[in-house]
């Protein structure tokens, strides 16, 4: 679809004005915004999100949240299929583009921070994030399509067009490194800094850590940052 440009005082200071948390350096800006629509095209047929099964977001509906460094409150949802953010504005929707301006996303009611990551190693797209420091704990979550599929005679049953939530993938990103968790702690060890191998070894052992447990993996982080 094609994109819509609007200024972005006027789309920030509509939604805003009540909050009366207008962003100077926001409303002088103008941003690209591509107005959505909750429908799958296949190339053969539209479907409407209502008509599949499953759910793309993270979270029914829309939340408050803050957008960016300013203070401005937003209605938005995370769409994980698109791996985008959405924002509502009276009874429309836009994608809230990706770049630097918009990179870090926090959930008001919940305190959930969301950012943006787009680097020269091809880690890109929205992260949760889990523990903060020189260490930071990174979640990254995805929600994948089936399309439809015509029960092939009788005896066989099809299977309706549905949203699957995927396991999620967590990551630690230190200064100078991008690491992806495994399920072995070795893997992990091996591409912490040569400073703190040993620490992170004795921690693991002695608290009994286990890689595939988002609670052990915060303990790991938060111990790793002291």
């Amino acid at each position: 679809m094609k994109p819509i440009i609007i200024s972005a005082s006027l789309f920030f200071g509509v939604i805003f004005v009540q909050a009366q948390q207008i962003s100077v350096g926001e409303m002088a800006r103008t941003a690209r915004f591509s107005k959505v629509i909750d429908e799958i095209n296949n190339g053969e047929a539209v479907l409407k999100y209502s008509d599949i099964q499953g759910d793309p977001f993270y979270k029914s509906g829309f939340s408050k949240a803050k957008v960016g460094d300013a203070e401005n409150i937003l209605s938005v949802r995370y769409n994980m299929y698109k791996d985008a953010f959405e924002v509502l504005n009276d009874s429309d929707i836009y994608a809230i583009p990706r770049n630097n301006a918009f990179s870090k996303i926090t959930f008001i009611p919940s305190n959930e921070t969301f950012i943006l990551l787009n680097d020269d190693a091809g880690v890109a797209g929205y992260f949760l994030l889990l523990a903060e420091g020189r260490n930071t704990l990174l979640k990254k979550m995805a929600v994948s399509y089936s399309p439809e599929m015509p029960a092939p005679n009788t005896m066989i049953a099809g299977s309706p067009a549905r949203f699957d939530l995927q396991k999620p993938i967590y990551f630690i990103k230190t200064e100078d490194n991008f690491i992806k968790i495994t399920k072995k702690a070795e893997d992990l060890i091996n591409a912490l800094p040569a400073d703190k191998k040993d620490v992170a070894k004795d921690f693991i052992k002695t608290n009994k850590i286990k890689m595939n447990e988002e609670a052990d993996l915060i303990k790991l982080v938060t111990f790793l940052n002291k």
